[in-house]
């Protein structure tokens, strides 16, 4: 088939000339560079060949904030003419040989903002950002599903076999936090009209001020609406899974909760979920029996009827335990639910309640869905201290454990802040993505919390997208920009993150 090379022969030409080492202003100890011929200008061609063919990727370091490069910025960076980047590592498979390796290159953008990487594809991993290149992605909702269409294609060193990368196996999962029904949210939706969807409804915003203070003593975010009503329906609608927590139970015989630490939800309002492209819920946590074990019961029913999948909570232990299947892009995924806050609600062999994050039960769990066999396990825990963004040392190990007994990606709630990033075993962890649909105002971090976008290649997470969220009118999430107002809760995160003990 014909291929356009777009900027393949330019980069082939600086990476074979050595130009590329020759804008890194500090040597790279792990670094290896080609000879330096005289750089030749080629015409960009259009041939017709079965060379392999590789598409390159610029890379960042993963709290970066910049979401996206143009051909001519990346050009003028390879070429020492960019003043944001001081150097820019470039990977092997290139005719001429590599100018560094891609671990060398992942480090190196995580250490310096100033360095800027560019990766095949598929040496992409989580711990760095990928970027968006003259606004095309191959990761997240909106990626490309024709690699042929990515601006940078460049033709495989000879006998090097390409990393593999198959767009028809990439696939991601959008998560959500907290999603409580009562309180402030039923006084929104139902008794003053606005109804289900108004929640899912959020766009952008942003933060005009702060206001002081809170009964806790924190500070308040002044936000105001600045457009693209709907974008964080969206989010979840585009993904190919999405989930969130269910933080209580929905029962026909609600009771509308004005203020308090007991809710009860009116059935009806789950529709916004649905209609949100929800997919599954996890019901494991601390609020899920404050209707009692028949509660339990008729809030499954009631995510039965619409068609929204649900874990961690159950008729009796067995099924609190059983996880939620889907096949998306050839892959096998079970989800799984675990709450650890209040074991006195765990589901028992004759009582309906929730899944309790138990070593020797979750451990059976995650086995038995891989023997099934399950080529993707997430776990959903509800766990950790309140208003903190710290994890406490048991559910370090228990990331450890999950990790060991299976689980390909960790997402948890209950702090109610966003709270730290890690990988074990290079598996993510997200302790915590905070509040999504909670009136929690407390401070700053009970109202911001963060959608978090994964993309997978078949079975293997490749990319983590932080999208930092504040609440408007009390009830109603919208997007931050990541490099506006949104970056104040991702350097949180990033601070939170830092401040974990080596393990």
């Amino acid at each position: 088939m014909a291929r356009r090379w777009i900027g393949a022969a330019a980069l082939a030409a600086i990476a074979m000339s050595g130009a590329a080492s020759q804008s890194v202003r500090s040597p790279d100890p792990d670094q290896t560079t080609a000879a330096s011929p005289r750089v030749e200008t080629r015409p960009t061609p259009t041939t017709t060949t079965t060379q392999p063919v590789i598409a390159m990727v610029p890379v960042v370091g993963f709290w970066s904030t910049t979401t996206g490069v143009s051909s001519a910025e990346l050009q003028a960076a390879l070429t020492g003419r960019n003043g944001a980047y001081q150097r820019v590592l470039v990977a092997g498979t290139l005719p001429g040989g590599m100018t560094s390796t891609p671990g060398a290159i992942r480090a190196a953008v995580n250490a310096d903002a100033r360095t800027l990487g560019l990766l095949p594809v598929g040496e992409v991993t989580p711990d760095v950002r990928a970027l968006t290149l003259d606004g095309l992605d191959l990761f997240g909702n909106d990626r490309l599903r024709d690699l042929a269409a990515w601006p940078l294609l460049v033709p495989a060193e000879p006998g090097t076999a390409a990393p593999s990368f198959d767009p028809t196996m990439t696939w991601t999962l959008v998560a959500g936090g907290d999603v409580m029904l009562d309180r402030s949210i039923y006084k929104r939706t139902v008794r003053q009209g606005k109804g289900a969807d108004y929640l899912w409804d959020g766009g952008f915003a942003e933060i005009t001020g702060l206001s002081c203070c809170t009964a806790a003593g924190g500070r308040l975010p002044i936000v105001r609406s600045s457009g693209q009503a709907g974008a964080v329906r969206a989010l979840f609608r585009d993904a190919d899974l999405a989930v969130v927590n269910l933080e209580g139970p929905a029962i026909r015989t609600f009771r509308w909760h004005p203020i308090g630490l007991t809710f009860t939800f009116d059935p009806a309002l789950l529709s916004g979920l649905r209609n949100a492209g929800v997919d599954v819920v996890t019901i494991a946590n601390n609020h899920i029996g404050n209707a009692g074990p028949a509660g339990v019961i008729e809030t499954i029913r009631n995510l039965d009827e619409l068609g929204i999948a649900h874990v961690g909570a159950g008729r009796n232990a067995t099924t609190a335990r059983a996880p939620a299947w889907f096949t998306i892009a050839g892959q096998r995924i079970a989800l799984f639910g675990y709450d650890a806050v209040r074991p006195a609600d765990n589901a028992t062999a004759r009582r309906a309640g929730s899944a309790g994050l138990a070593s020797d039960q979750y451990r059976a769990d995650l086995a038995a869905a891989r023997d099934a066999p399950a080529d993707v396990v997430v776990v959903l825990p509800h766990w950790g201290v309140e208003y903190t963004s710290a994890p406490i040392a048991k559910q370090r190990a228990q990331t450890r454990a999950l990790a060991a007994a299976g689980a390909t990606v960790i997402l948890g709630s209950h702090s109610h802040w966003a709270g730290p990033i890690e990988l074990v075993d290079g598996r993510p962890v997200l302790y915590s993505l905070g509040n999504l649909i909670f009136d929690l105002t407390r401070s700053e971090e009970t109202v911001e919390g963060v959608i978090v976008e994964i993309t997978f290649v078949g079975a293997r997470p490749a990319q983590i997208r932080l999208h930092p969220t504040v609440m408007v009118d009390l009830v109603q999430p919208n997007l931050l920009e990541p490099a506006g107002d949104g970056a104040a809760v991702i350097e949180r995160m990033q601070k939170a993150s830092a401040a974990l003990p080596r393990r």
